[in-house]
């Protein structure tokens, strides 16, 4: 009915339907309230109607106040926010469900047919556990469901086809790097498990240390029968409390995976030999481009097997080198911290060289780009003022898409671009992300961008909010990713297809520019955020930004400037009239 939403007839019998409001729909998969007024008379049922609706509203604000009044690990867990959870409150999660297991890891049996029979039911765990028993990849995530839903996560009965089952089913989003991180726990956890009840029945401790699920088997470190799970495991784990959850998924998930699948976790760190890592390099050079999209459900070797048909674009170069190096970390990580690792993994790359130099642009491709660009100055500011960014400030694509209009401030009267991860109160803003800590910095916002009209641009754009909203971010996170998509088509439609010019070279063109200049390498450096150690570092961020700032006035691109590309519709105009 019109003039009373959610007023509907069910069977003779009036009822309220009521939308469950959207912050509380974690904890109410239904979508929806429906409840009946008790009543078959219209004008009964439009009576009760506000009342009904305002007991519904008092429930849902009673809900919101006890979501405030408790932990927030249990609000967290109540909404299906898990990706809200840092890895220690994963790990206390995982030590609750494991502690109670304790009885899992003693079995006794005094018959020797029982003990036997366990053992080799241990083995095929383990097997299934590291990914050769069939269903091994979904053993772990079936168990973290389960611990999912006893710790107090909405849920809602699992369906098999049309087939609803008794089994409650955590509603959350499991492409989350906190769920991938609970997943790894307990597919650990249950490896663990199955070693240490092997070892209680044979009387041998040969299961190797772990920090939370074997914290005291030192024996086995002495014997140095570490596994590369082990490693791996422990290097994630560092990796995480450095520098978070995501970060170590998005730069080693896909080496994780890769060593999963080439080595197994099993493999004894002293089996892995220079032979072994040329193959997983070569391994990784057969990976399809976006394989999981391309090939959803196929392993990375079915997915290799598939493409064979299909032919379609590989890693770039430039990828398989990043995975090359990372696996070099990984191993001169265990190395150090004593997990018997010996193979040398110095010069291990990808075979050949880049297969295209990037370069960056003259003034003639930057004359044609911007003013190709100028147009979208209103209707798509993102369009221009990024690329216009990038190039009198050399920052990366990522680093400009994600500034809020706080981020320009002020140093000395200086007008500047604040490029750390901090706000102005100096706490960290969680969704913005840089290469490195010494990406960070405080870049003066250069002359021509100021005539250009940078500053009316940013006010213009509401307080307290990201300076460029039309960028969403992708599904991990980038605001950069469906800009520097569109760029490429750009660049294309002017004519300017050189594989050799990519959003990326606006950086490229920045550092010759600073060249061209004489401006020293330190504070050419400082500028981009190259260096180790840079100027910025060295004065600290706000007391370099006039020296910063001196030097930043020397960029040119000459004969093309950007103020020309704003000032000549406005001088056509003038000569018209």
């Amino acid at each position: 009915m019109a003039r009373y939403p959610g007023l509907v007839d069910r069977g003779g019998m009036w009822q309220v339907r009521k939308r469950i409001p959207i912050d509380l729909q974690h904890i109410d998969p239904r979508g929806s309230i429906r409840i009946s007024l008790g009543t078959r008379d219209k004008r009964e049922a439009v009576r009760l109607y506000p009342l009904k609706l305002a007991e519904i509203q008092a429930g849902f604000d009673q809900l919101r106040t006890e979501l405030r009044e408790k932990p927030f690990v249990e609000a967290a867990l109540m909404r299906g926010r898990i990706e809200d959870l840092g890895r220690t409150a994963l790990e206390d999660l995982v030590r609750g469900w494991w502690e109670a297991r304790a009885p899992f890891r003693n079995p006794n049996f005094e018959h020797p047919d029982d003990v036997r029979e366990t053992l080799s039911d241990l083995e095929r765990d383990l097997a299934t556990l590291d990914g050769h028993g069939g269903e091994g990849d979904d053993v772990a995530a079936r168990v973290a469901d389960r611990l999912l839903v006893d710790a107090g996560v909405p849920s809602r009965p699992l369906r098999v086809g049309a087939i609803k089952t008794q089994v409650e089913h955590p509603v959350l989003d499991r492409g989350s790097a906190a769920y991938g991180t609970l997943r790894s726990l307990v597919a650990d956890a249950l490896r663990y498990e199955a070693m240490l009840a092997r070892d209680h029945l044979v009387g041998k401790q040969t299961t190797p240390p772990h920090p939370i699920f074997n914290p005291d088997g030192s024996s086995a470190m002495a014997e140095g029968n570490y596994r590369v799970g082990d490693l791996v495991s422990a290097f994630r784990a560092e990796r995480e409390k450095l520098y978070g959850t995501e970060s170590t998924a998005r730069k080693y998930g896909l080496l994780f995976r890769v060593i999963e699948e080439c080595w197994g976790s099993q493999l004894a760190i002293r089996d892995v030999s220079r032979q072994r890592c040329v193959d997983l390099v070569t391994f990784v050079e057969s990976i399809p481009a976006n394989a999981t999209k391309i090939f959803p459900g196929l392993s990375l070797t079915e997915a290799i097997a598939a493409n064979v048909d299909r032919n379609k674009k590989r890693l770039a170069r430039n990828t398989v080198a990043s995975y090359v190096q990372n696996l070099s970390a990984l191993l001169t990580w265990g190395k150090l911290h004593g997990y018997g690792v010996t193979v040398n993994s110095e010069r291990l790359k990808p075979r050949g060289g880049a297969e295209v130099e990037r370069r960056g642009m003259t003034a003639a491709e930057l004359a044609l780009i911007f003013n190709a660009l100028a147009p979208h100055r209103q209707e798509a500011p993102q369009k221009f003022w990024v690329p216009a960014l990038a190039a009198y400030t050399g920052a990366r694509a990522e680093e400009l898409c994600q500034l809020r209009t706080e981020d320009v401030i002020e140093v000395d009267g200086i007008k500047c671009l604040n490029l750390t991860r901090f706000d102005a109160s100096g706490r960290a803003v969680k969704e913005k992300r840089f290469k490195n800590r010494n990406s960070e910095r405080i870049v003066p916002v250069h002359d021509e961008l100021l005539a250009s009209g940078f500053m009316e641009f940013v006010e213009s754009v509401a307080r307290d909010q990201r300076l460029f909203p039309a960028l969403k971010p992708s599904s991990k996170g980038n605001f950069s990713h469906n800009l520097s998509k569109w760029f490429g088509r750009f660049m294309d439609s002017v004519g300017l297809s050189d594989p050799a010019l990519v959003f990326h070279s606006f950086r490229h063109g920045f550092r010759d520019a600073c060249r061209m200049a004489d401006i020293a390498e330190e504070t050419a450096h400082a500028l981009g955020g190259w260096a180790t150690v840079n100027q910025g570092q060295r004065y600290g961020h706000r007391g370099a930004v006039p020296i910063l700032h001196r030097a930043l006035k020397r960029i040119a691109y000459a004969p093309f400037s950007l103020r020309s590309v704003i000032e000549a519709p406005a001088q056509r105009q003038h000569d018209v009239v």
